[in-house]
């Protein structure tokens, strides 16, 4: 859809790296020379399109960053969007002195094209915040530390494009979307943004654009990023986060520091700011301030001990209250064509997003993220934690998330279900079959992981199947079960089975090394915690 100008604007900011001069055009008129849409609006909001004929008259009002033109049939109509050569504007009667001259008439094109859908929302370049301020992209840019803005809207261009432009890796791409997320702190690296350090960067790609964007500052997930030398000296890698009072102190002061930095930056690049509220549920809404420009809308959120975070999306889908339960729905009607059969006998959802947690102790919070991505819902596991009441440095009830979150789900056509699980390939083969991963909460202890690992060294290996099956597994079968351990509590997902080898894919929420792990029925039955599945239908 098409987010629309208001009708009495007729001022636009240029903002390309070649101009930024104010542009007035006089109401010219036109003539269409090719169909365009026009966007039908209920209560403010577009809900559909109406197709304009060729041959249609126009008046002609500005044009966008973009280039294109912005016009509409009458004054008494809502504006639209066309490309310039999509009108044959009207030859001046003379030359006036307070205008520039019309752009010359296009012929129109010889040949025919059909457009392809318009999935992600394409706004103009006019703040629906009026009186603030409309710095250029360079400004924006400069302001903000990164090379977020090119010379057209963020959600026009090719997400590969806006990671490679700001050298953030790519963390999962799926066929659908793709996410690109950069903890700077593991590298040793100290990226500012708006004047505080930014922790964690991400970026989403809808079908190969630009969707969101959200940069995570001091959060409760990485207290230990405000350890002392002392304490971090005795933090073992292997062993749960010890949080101490310092940690949170300190993490508590920066969170406070960086909400008002960042609030301070907004103010001076954007001017005074308006309330915002992100989410319709108590336990997953945040609320914030907001800023419009040229139809990015910015949010800052800080909801108190939790995080400071900045979100930046397009206008027309923050305003648009429908857009989880449409992305939902288009999730939910191709889930069965997102399970990949293997000539092994694997059989595997394949196309499911990633996300590294990283340092954090958020694997519930982070399965989360992934799983309501892979149905749609653009969540984002800080928001989840909080709604989870997760622990600062991680610990979290599955059971707390799963209820936070299910007026969200119900909302958006959605419920999640306890599955029965004994260890059993049968048990799950119904679901992996019609594409829906399970919510799979274990004992994910360090003997069962070193088994899973070594097993995967030779699985990848394998080119003679049978002989893995009734041969080489069983040699590699250990005699001494598995032991649960309540600290080591964890939650994954699974993601196939193999009917011949019997053996269940997982998938952790630990970046691409941990996509695809494949674990015995044996070793399911031993490790699975009471209640262990779970699935959203």
């Amino acid at each position: 859809m098409i987010h629309h100008l208001l009708a009495a604007v007729l001022f636009l900011f240029l903002v390309s790296p070649r101009a930024s001069a104010l542009v007035a055009m006089t109401t010219d008129k036109g003539t269409l020379v090719k169909e365009a849409k026009m966007a039908i609006l209920a209560d403010g909001h577009p809900i559909g399109f109406a197709k304009i004929p060729p041959g249609t008259r126009v008046l002609i009002l500005s044009t966008n960053t973009a280039g294109e033109l912005v016009v509409k049939r009458s004054q008494a109509e809502s504006p639209f969007v066309v490309p310039q050569d999509a009108v044959a504007i009207d030859a001046p009667a003379g030359p006036s002195p307070s205008s520039p001259p019309a752009p010359a008439p296009r012929a129109a094109p010889t040949h025919t094209a059909t457009a392809a859908p318009i999935t992600t929302p394409t706004p103009t370049s006019t703040p629906t915040n009026l009186g603030t301020k409309a710095p250029a992209a360079q400004e924006v840019n400069k302001a903000l530390g990164i090379s977020l803005f090119g010379s057209r809207p963020l959600w026009e261009e090719n997400d590969a494009m806006v990671a490679g432009r700001l050298d953030w890796p790519a963390e999962s791409r799926t066929s659908y979307e793709t996410g690109y997320r950069w903890y700077p702190y593991t590298d040793n690296s100290a990226i500012t943004v708006l004047g505080a350090r930014a922790l964690g960067l991400f970026l989403q790609g809808i079908n190969d654009k630009a969707a969101r964007v959200s940069v995570l500052f001091a959060n409760k997930g990485d207290v230990a990023f405000y350890s002392s030398a002392q304490e971090a000296a005795r933090k073992k890698t292997d062993q749960p986060l010890m949080v101490t009072d310092n940690m949170l102190k300190g993490c508590q002061d920066a969170m406070r520091h960086d909400k008002a930095t960042v609030e301070s930056a907004l103010k001076a690049l954007f001017g005074q700011s308006k309330p915002a509220r992100m989410g319709r549920f108590a336990s997953t809404t945040e609320s914030g301030q907001r800023w419009d420009w040229n139809g990015h809308t910015f949010v800052l959120v800080a909801p108190p001990n939790e995080y400071v975070a900045l979100r930046i999306l397009p206008t027309a889908t923050f305003d648009d209250t429908d857009a989880d339960r449409k992305a939902f729905a288009a999730a939910k009607a191709n889930l069965s064509q997102r399970v990949k059969h293997k000539e092994n006998g694997d059989v595997v959802i394949t196309d499911l997003p990633m996300i590294d947690q990283g340092r954090k102790g958020y694997c519930v919070p982070a399965t989360f993220e992934r799983i309501l991505r892979y149905y749609g819902l653009s969540e984002d596991m800080n928001i989840l934690a909080m709604a989870g009441q997760t622990k600062a440095g991680g610990g979290t009830s599955v059971s707390g998330i799963e209820g936070a979150t299910y007026a969200t789900l119900r909302d958006a056509g959605a419920n999640i279900t306890q599955k029965n699980f004994s260890g059993s390939i049968q048990e799950i083969k119904p679901v992996i079959d019609a594409g829906k991963p399970l919510l799979f909460t274990h004992y994910s202890t360090e003997e069962f992981n070193k088994r899973v690992n070594e097993r995967m060294t030779h699985r990848i290996a394998v080119t003679n199947w049978e002989d893995w099956s009734t041969r080489f597994l069983p040699s590699l079968k250990k005699t001494i079960p598995l032991k649960p351990d309540p600290e080591y509590g964890h939650i994954c997902l699974i993601i196939g089975y193999n009917e011949k080898t019997r053996e269940i894919a997982i998938s952790d929420s630990w970046g691409r090394g941990a996509k695809e792990r494949w674990m015995t029925e044996e070793e399911a039955r031993q490790i699975k915690q009471p209640g262990a599945l779970s699935v959203i239908e």
